[in-house]
């Protein structure tokens, strides 16, 4: 599975959802989306990330891909 770690990311940078929407013009719903995906119920989880989308955050953030995304290998998985 692809866990989004925008809201570390977030922290780490001591920067807001709303400073993030304002620099990149992203919808702060969007925006809210990736950041709380965790807690989301399944049919309200990100199911897609547009890359123009993810190209802008990691401007805005001055950041790599590979510190929004990380593929964790999900626990059904390994039972395999």
């Amino acid at each position: 599975m692809i866990k989004i770690k925008l809201k570390q990311l977030l922290e780490e940078k001591n920067k807001t959802m709303y400073w993030l929407s304002k620099n990149t013009g992203i919808r702060p719903n969007t925006i809210s989306q990736w950041v709380n995906n965790e807690e989301l119920i399944e049919d309200k989880k990100v199911k897609e990330i547009n890359v123009e989308t993810l190209d802008k955050i990691c401007k805005a953030l001055n950041c790599k891909v590979e510190d929004i995304l990380e593929y964790v290998e999900d626990e059904k998985d390994h039972s395999k």
